[in-house]
């Protein structure tokens, strides 16, 4: 079985308070410039600590990370310095 590498691209946003969905959207528009279909399948709130998904499991790396390579996660934006983290496959090209 194949594995993807998992790409991760860096972004600060500045000027003004950022909440989750607004970093959400801003990753959504990044990974659109670079896969065919991104489909979100794991995320870090480093503002509130909270991950989707949680896998509690998981010790040798943050669950959610863990999760997300192991599912095809294909690019993971970073905002604001791992203040938020998204990462995402493509729905449209799998491997």
């Amino acid at each position: 079985m194949k594995t993807a590498t998992l790409v991760q691209q860096s972004v600060r946003i500045e000027g003004r308070p950022l909440e989750r969905e607004l970093a959400r959207r801003l990753a959504e528009v990044l990974a659109a410039e670079s896969l065919a279909e991104p489909m979100l399948i794991a995320w870090y709130d480093g503002q509130k600590g909270e991950e989707h998904p949680e896998v509690p499991e998981c010790q040798h790396k943050p669950g959610w990370l863990a999760y997300a390579e192991g599912h095809g996660g294909r690019l993971r934006v970073d905002v604001n310095e791992g203040e938020f983290s998204f990462v995402f496959t493509d729905a449209g090209n799998p491997e």
